[in-house]
């Protein structure tokens, strides 16, 4: 199984989630290999692939234990299927496709949840840098309603997200140096005052980025804290 296959330290001491996306990317890849020979299979086939897509399900809502249950379900229906020589399959290596993405995301609303989750549809792991108390006051002229850490919490916890982390003070560039990714994902308006793409290739980094064409809805973080300010502040 490939669980078993696996079994180095590091992934014994994987997070269940880490180890069920790795698991899904994997499988996923290597279905692009399988061939049925026995045509009397097929039902079988869509057994495996049925509890495959439960895996699924059960990630996307953070049920990784039953997710890694059904998925390795999956693989001992296809292993003793081709055992019997009724497919052929093997295990195919994934590419990951790393996306990152940025911002302060101070006071979540629905505009971050939908740059998030279509930032995190453009591959299959999403990183994200929150940005620091310092530079969040140097850039805006004032300071955060949530710290950096409270900032952190918050955006860690949600769903589109693989990982989210610091940024560093001195240099916006390193974050990317560190992950590598395949693909940036601005927003609408996020970093339109100058060329990134030239900063990007000054440290030799081949990055694809790709901004979203517009704002969904109407909310900043600015508008929420005047609406409160005019609601409550009276």
């Amino acid at each position: 199984m490939y669980l078993v296959v696996l079994g180095s330290m590091d992934v014994i001491k994987m997070d269940p989630c880490e180890r069920l996306s790795k698991y899904i990317a994997t499988f996923r890849e290597s279905l692009k290999t399988l061939k049925t020979i026995d045509v009397s299979s097929s039902k079988i086939v869509d057994l495996a692939l049925s509890y495959f897509n439960d895996s699924r399900y059960y990630f996307e809502k953070g049920d990784c234990i039953t997710g890694l249950v059904t998925i390795s379900y999956a693989e001992g229906i296809l292993d003793a299927l081709r055992a019997l020589n009724a497919i052929e399959w093997h295990w195919q290596k994934s590419s990951e496709k790393i996306v990152l993405a940025a911002g302060s995301f101070d006071i979540i609303h629905p505009g971050h949840i939908e740059f998030l989750k279509w930032a995190s549809s453009l591959g299959d792991k999403l990183y994200v840098i929150v940005s620091r108390d310092e530079n969040y006051k140097r850039f805006k002229g004032f300071n955060p309603v949530f710290n950096e850490n409270e900032r952190l919490y918050v955006v860690s916890s949600l769903r589109y997200i693989y990982r989210a982390f610091l940024g560093s003070v001195e240099d916006i560039i390193k974050s990317v140096e560190e992950i590598k990714p395949d693909v940036i994902a601005l927003g609408y308006d996020q970093l339109s005052d100058f060329n990134f793409r030239d900063l990007i290739k000054m440290r030799g980094l081949n990055v694809e980025i790709i901004r979203m064409s517009g704002r969904i809805g109407t909310h900043s973080s600015s508008s929420i804290k005047n609406r409160i300010c005019s609601e409550w502040c009276k």
